[in-house]
């Protein structure tokens, strides 16, 4: 038999797989995965992972727990279970549930009242300090930075710039060849609820600019500012490998719909930046597309809530060229902010299909589907978790449980 007739079978499997066929297409002499229930002490509402392969999970009354392979271990209490978790240089932090800063460190939890944080924005932890959305009285968001003083944590600085109300700060270097370490901050700005008008984010307001804010004192390093009718109908951007340096991979949108876009430093100016990779738009307005990377390779729903089909992309000049392997994938629900429900486990990526009761696999470098793992209530969240020695997957589903998934790496 010969590569190409293996290949066109394989094809052939996936398709049917993902156009709803009941039986999963499995490689030769693979049993399909099962999964394994968690045993979750209280129902959940959020999965994070932290350093080292640690998996959180905070619950509906906003108890913070760590799993372990045999058990949950419960670390503090008082989380706002709506906003994300952040972890970090020893700490957790979070929002508390009177939507002040919440720190977990040397298993002391610290809260911060008079922080006050955005609901649902993320938060970004450093070595010396913690980045956090703010509510002003003005009802703008502005970045602050917040360091410990002792027993306690003070704001030590503000942007003057305004922000997305929900935002997710992350830390970036432009010129950093494998890693941000050594980044600032990287955080959409500029908000505008009447450029484009499509809501499915969460809310209806959405950046018009990508800003670079020093670390320290969060002023402006550099931006991109886009011009109407454009909006990054985007939380936050994902840092990606750019031809030896570090790009942000996001979503650019207007009359045309939703295109994935790259965004780079501009090689003669280092204070901005610019959209150097494009790829075609959907070609219809209130048409989005969810990107997933784990950093080198590039992926893409485009519209999640209606047929989800999944692109790869590669680079061409500065075009990003996608074609379909996959389709009737559901990495994102409408209205949530949680935009890519999916996770990378070595080069098989793992996504809800669109009913959100079934978990598909897929080998990107093969372009084939590993088949599907069905599961009790709907899928809210996915992450990789090693469970034990065996590489996998936890799915949170909306009933408040979690299950592990093993995936071959």
């Amino acid at each position: 038999m010969s590569a190409k007739f293996r290949r066109r079978q394989w094809l052939v499997a996936a398709a049917a797989l993902f156009c709803g066929a009941t039986r999963a297409a499995w490689r030769s002499g693979e049993r399909p995965p099962t999964a394994v229930p968690l045993q979750v002490p209280s129902p959940l509402a959020r999965l994070h992972g932290g350093a080292a392969g640690a998996l959180f999970g905070v619950s509906r009354s906003g108890e913070l727990w760590q799993a372990t392979t045999g058990a949950w271990k419960k670390l503090g209490a008082g989380l706002d279970p709506d906003a994300p978790l952040a972890t970090g240089h020893g700490r957790v932090a979070g929002r508390s549930a009177e939507g002040g800063l919440w720190v977990l460190e040397s298993d002391r939890v610290l809260i911060v009242r008079s922080a006050e944080l955005a609901p649902h924005a993320g938060l970004l932890v450093l070595a010396f300090g913690i980045i956090a959305v703010s509510v002003v009285r003005d009802g703008a968001h502005r970045l602050i930075r917040l360091e410990p003083t002792g027993t306690a944590w003070t704001e030590s600085a503000r942007s003057e710039a305004a922000v997305l109300p929900d935002a997710r700060p992350l830390q970036f270097d432009p010129d950093g060849t494998t890693s941000d370490d050594n980044g600032h901050v990287a955080v959409f700005g500029a908000p505008s609820s009447t450029r484009y008008r499509h809501g499915v984010l969460g809310d209806a307001v959405e950046p018009t600019a990508l800003l670079l804010l020093e670390r320290h004192g969060l002023e402006t390093m550099g931006q991109l500012q886009l011009q109407a009718p454009h909006v990054f109908e985007d939380i936050a951007p994902r840092p990606v490998a750019w031809r030896g340096r570090r790009g942000l991979l996001t979503v650019r949108s207007g009359p045309l719909g939703a295109q994935l876009a790259l965004v780079a430093r501009a090689a003669d100016a280092p204070g901005r930046f610019e959209l150097a990779a494009m790829g075609e738009p959907i070609g219809m307005p209130n048409r989005w597309l969810s990107p997933s990377t784990d950093g080198r390779r590039l992926l893409a729903v485009h519209t999640p809530h209606l047929d989800g089909v999944l692109h790869r992309y590669a680079l061409q000049g500065d075009r990003l060229v996608g074609r379909i392997i996959a389709r009737g994938l559901g990495n994102h629900a409408m209205g949530q902010r949680d935009l890519d429900v999916s996770a990378w486990v070595g080069r098989r990526w793992v996504a809800p299909a669109q009913d959100r009761r079934r978990l598909v696999v897929v080998d990107v470098d093969e372009v084939s589907a590993d088949g599907t793992v069905a599961l009790p209530s709907p899928v809210t969240a996915l992450q990789p978790w090693r469970r034990g020695t065996d590489a996998g997957v936890v799915a949170l589903l909306q009933d408040g449980s979690a299950w592990w998934v093993p995936v071959t790496a």
